[in-house]
């Protein structure tokens, strides 16, 4: 095994199918990929925890789509987290964020109810987003409500309210590692030869997978996971792909959300900050821009407007 194979180990999703069954299943594991997610974030243990578990099972859910572009996860609801979003973009990059309610107090004990669904009308959101999608085209997006007490049970419903595919998962997070398993029905498949020969196979399956422990999803390596799991079935893998954290946040796109936002707000803001400052809610990290880069902004967007005798710092 090579060097860079031994480091993107716990940084892995394997994809695969039950031989002879219309069974098909993922497992993902993140170790330092997911710590450079939350590194700049100090969320509390049990948030964290909620956020990796939402990260393992979107990446998980974009197995079992062919698709280039993003999924994104959003959760919203009335408890102490406001806004959960995970973004799942192909090659299997990935970036998450929890947006906290500022003064919210939060204790070891709060659960997912307690923690984003405490009227009960939290909403759980799916959308699809492609490369290249053309302007004025929407993105496909589900909504679901957040009925489930668990991660699991939430993106479950989702998949069998939204998509109608019957579909597991086993999720487990802290703050160095995540890690899922999902088996799903394969759609289409009512009848079949494979359904035929082995009609056991569904709930054999699940029977088994549930007894896969949080520890394992965690500390167990995934060969060895789905080899303790399912050494008495068939599986054939068909895919391994690194997990990667990575931010598309940019000073170029920073720049064109000001400029979009318009010179007399931004204005407004240098009066009173003395500055802007503009920070990516996923890594963290702050862009700052100054009353001279502000006013060079626009000048920028609108370079034709001192030769129209116009004021050049403001969009035309």
């Amino acid at each position: 095994m090579t060097e860079n194979k031994q480091e993107n180990l716990s940084n892995r999703m394997i994809k695969f199918l039950f031989e002879g069954a219309p069974v098909r299943g993922a497992v993902v594991q993140s170790s330092d990929e997911w710590q450079n997610m939350i590194r700049f974030h100090k969320y509390p243990e049990n948030v964290a925890s909620l956020l990796g578990q939402f990260a393992a099972g979107a990446l998980l859910l974009s197995s079992t789509i062919k698709f280039d572009g993003a999924l994104i996860l959003q959760v919203k609801g009335s408890g102490p987290i406001q806004l959960i979003v995970v973004e799942v973009r192909t090659p299997l990059s990935v970036r998450a964020m929890a947006q906290l309610r500022e003064g919210a107090e939060i204790t070891p004990d709060m659960d997912l109810q307690a923690l984003i669904n405490q009227d009960n009308k939290g909403q759980c959101a799916i959308i699809l987003d492609p490369k290249g999608r053309r302007a004025g085209v929407q993105p496909y997006q589900g909504i679901v409500p957040l009925s489930g007490a668990t991660v699991a049970e939430n993106l479950e419903g989702y998949m069998v309210r939204s998509e109608q595919l019957e579909t597991k998962l086993w999720l487990a997070a802290n703050g160095q590692k995540i890690g899922g398993l999902l088996v799903q029905k394969m759609p289409g498949t009512g009848g079949t030869a494979a359904e035929a020969n082995d009609p056991d196979a569904w709930g054999r399956i699940i029977q088994v997978a549930n007894t896969v422990k949080n520890e394992e999803l965690l500390e167990l390596a995934a060969p060895e996971l789905l080899h303790r799991l399912f050494w008495q079935e068939k599986m054939k893998p068909i895919a391994e792909d690194d997990v990667s954290f990575s931010c598309n946040c940019s000073r170029e796109r920073t720049s064109s959300m000001l400029q979009q936002l318009g010179y007399k707000e931004c204005m407004d803001i240098i009066k009173a900050e003395g500055k802007i400052d503009v920070t990516c809610r996923f890594c963290n990290q702050t862009q700052t821009y100054t009353p001279e880069e502000v006013e060079a902004l626009f000048i920028e967007a609108n370079p034709d407007a001192g030769a129209k005798g116009a004021d050049p710092k403001r969009p035309q």
